[in-house]
């Protein structure tokens, strides 16, 4: 297996699909409209994964426990590192088990595709080996989304995996253990404390952003771009301070409106009333009317997943229920966000892991399923993360505390 040269602008497939039933394979005609990941098609191969790993590693982790593949993307992520593909050519008629793309900012998943178009598919190849299975994912090499071609059984014989035949003399590099094996990691990162969702228990402040440098031109902005925003010194704010953008989302019935956490704020240049600020980290699209509220720096957590392996019946302690989810989907799965109808009143704690269950019948054993953890607590509600689950996570789900032991 080789590095190849071939030039590659991470974007995500287009798809016709043709249904005469829920049941059939969709039929995949065209590529090239909707992006992924904003890379040049002059990028050389190396340094494309290297942006995917960097600025869009927590995009594609989201999108393997969305298809429940989570277990896997360490493995995969660790391949796109170190650039180990090969080139290969999708034959028309062949089929995906699944496909990531993005829409409206989201990341999204589309199960049993076939290619259809008039010829071949260039793409680049990863072969994973892990829990004694070799996996097949793909990216397409002129448009690539990522997608898993098929799944083989591994035996462990002392075969060497594919990805290891090139490993003569000494290692290229050696895979770690994935995330729900390890003993200790972050349970809460960066992004889950300042790129999540929370229910606004109080109106949306009166500092927003009014306008940017090149509004004439687009309406949104990111990473080292200048906005500006409708307080200045007259207001107390002074150079070099930090502010948290987010943006107001829908709102749940009985709660209030979700916030959307967009990135962070530096004011740079003041005037009496207004003044311009350079966003930093940003993690999604910042736009004209995003607010702004004084940054607070959060702890991060380092823990387990404690999973899911619990009796199950109903414990004492917190009872909740969960009130919305992040995607437009009406389920989610490992890494995605949710809120449940318990915060600080009822004493929930940040870095707090609690069960996810449902009762599909009256007074039989409860169906347990998923472990998350509280990244962020309001008066009434909290938001949780995903860890680990055998099934997807919908509206009204309940919640309760882990057993004591």
């Amino acid at each position: 297996m080789k590095t190849k040269k071939a030039a590659i602008c991470i974007t995500v497939v287009f798809f016709m699909l043709t249904l005469s039933a829920l049941a059939e394979t969709k039929k995949l005609r065209e590529i090239g409209r909707f992006k992924f990941a904003q890379i040049e098609d002059v990028v050389p191969p190396e340094e494309a994964m290297k942006i995917l790993v960097d600025r869009y590693s927590k995009d594609i982790e989201k999108g393997f426990g969305m298809a429940g593949y989570g277990d896997v993307y360490p493995s995969f992520i660790e391949l796109v590192k170190q650039s180990s593909f090969e080139e290969r050519q999708l034959a028309v008629g062949e089929r995906m088990e699944w496909m990531l793309f993005r829409s409206q900012g989201q990341i999204k998943l589309v199960r049993d595709l076939e290619w259809a178009g008039a010829d071949p598919l260039s793409a680049i190849s990863f072969t994973v080996v892990s829990n004694n299975k070799k996996y097949e994912f793909i990216m397409p090499k002129t448009c690539g989304n990522i997608s898993l071609v098929k799944v083989e059984e591994f035996a462990a014989t002392g075969q060497r995996p594919p990805y290891e035949e090139m490993q003569e003399e000494e290692p290229l590099h050696e895979i770690e253990k994935a995330k729900i094996y390890q003993d200790i990691y972050p349970l809460l990162t960066d992004t889950d404390l300042y790129c999540s969702i929370f229910i606004m228990d109080n109106d949306p402040p009166e500092m927003m952003i009014i306008g940017s440098e090149r509004s004439y031109e687009r309406t949104m902005v990111t990473d080292g771009e200048i906005v500006y925003v409708n307080k200045g010194k007259d207001d107390g704010l002074e150079t070099g301070q930090l502010f948290l953008v987010f943006e107001v989302g829908p709102n749940v019935p009985g709660y209030g409106p979700v916030g959307i956490k967009r990135g962070r704020a530096r004011i740079v240049d003041l005037e009496d009333t207004r003044s311009s600020a350079k966003l930093e980290k940003a993690c999604g699209p910042i736009r004209e009317g995003n607010y702004l509220v004084p940054f607070e720096e959060k702890e991060s957590r380092l823990g387990k997943d404690l999973g899911h392996s619990v009796p199950p019946h109903r414990v004492d302690g917190l009872q909740a229920e969960v009130v919305y989810l992040e995607t437009d989907f009406h389920q989610i799965g490992s890494g995605y966000y949710g809120i449940i109808d318990a915060g600080e009143e009822q004493g929930v704690q940040v870095g707090q892991q609690l069960i996810v269950f449902r009762e599909e019948e009256k007074d039989a054993p409860l169906y347990i399923f998923g472990n998350v953890v509280v990244i962020d607590i309001q008066s009434q509600t909290s938001t949780v993360k995903v860890l680990s689950c055998r099934d997807a996570l919908r509206m009204g789900d309940e919640i309760q505390s882990r057993p004591t032991q």
